[in-house]
């Protein structure tokens, strides 16, 4: 019995399966002012090389990103690395995921770690 192990065009497969990845965005906010954080890049681990860097309203967006479980890890020059949790469900075709964030610049009692 031969076994065919060639790949599926993605128009076999039930709808919605090759459009499963969603768009995790937000915004990131100084943690004691409020004001957004420009230039913060928002990487996601366990997913590649998924990431985007925060605009001048201190929103970001990341697209293509499968469900599962990540790490959120925020950086910049005047922000130190900083881990968050995320779930991206199946069912998600957006998911909001705001951050408050110790910017060096506005903030004199940053510490390191996660918060």
């Amino acid at each position: 019995m031969k076994i065919d192990c060639r790949m599926t065009s993605l128009r076999h497969l039930a709808p919605g399966v090759a459009l499963a990845l969603a768009v995790l965005a937000g915004h990131v906010t100084d943690r004691t002012t409020g004001q957004p954080l420009p230039g913060v890049h928002v990487a996601l681990s366990g997913g590649g090389s998924l990431s985007a860097v925060t605009n001048s309203d201190g929103g970001y967006h990341i697209r293509n990103v499968k469900p599962g479980h990540y790490t959120v890890t925020l950086s910049s020059n005047d922000v130190l690395p900083q881990h968050y949790d995320v779930t991206i469900r199946p069912t998600d075709k957006t998911r909001t995921a705001d951050f408050v964030a110790c910017s060096t610049t506005l903030d004199y009692n940053c510490s390191g770690g996660s918060f």
